[in-house]
């Protein structure tokens, strides 16, 4: 019997939620066992699709994660704080570089944070560049950000 790609994903959803799945070959792996047959292309589709980030865990490494509320201002800090972040700052701009398959995380956490001094992000996988509002001065944009993280 044939399952719908929204079946996959609740099961994606279930996996992700239940145990922490670190990487896409793990995530391949364990559906496989559970009798998916699906490949690594369609789950990086899937990710993709279900807008999946990898968040920082607190014995260290990063996770699958399905965000949403106030899940992002908790991660907005956690990632902040990271051994692995870095900011720099030049004018207007501020530059956060984190951990591989963070960025995303990242972004969306700053997005849902409504900060009222940001005029719009960039992200990619590893860093967000926060461009902000004519007259916002980057070096106490990210003294203040890290005082609220």
């Amino acid at each position: 019997m044939r399952r719908s790609k929204q079946e996959r994903q609740q099961a994606i959803k279930s996996l992700i939620n239940n145990e922490q799945i670190q990487r896409q070959e793990d995530l391949v792996q364990k559906l496989n066992e559970a009798g998916w047959e699906v490949t690594q292309a369609t789950i990086s589709r899937d990710i993709t699709e279900m807008q999946l980030v990898k968040v920082p865990l607190p014995t260290g490494g990063f996770a699958y994660a399905m965000m949403s509320g106030s899940d992002y201002l908790g991660q907005l800090g956690r990632i902040l704080k990271e051994s692995t972040t870095e900011i720099k700052t030049q004018a207007n701009m501020v530059m956060i570089r984190v951990a591989p398959g963070t960025g995303p995380a990242l972004k969306t956490a700053l997005e849902e944070a409504d900060l009222t001094d940001v005029f719009g992000l960039i992200g990619d996988d590893a860093g967000v560049l926060v461009i902000l509002n004519e007259g916002v001065w980057a070096q106490q944009f990210a003294t203040d950000l890290m005082a609220k993280a």
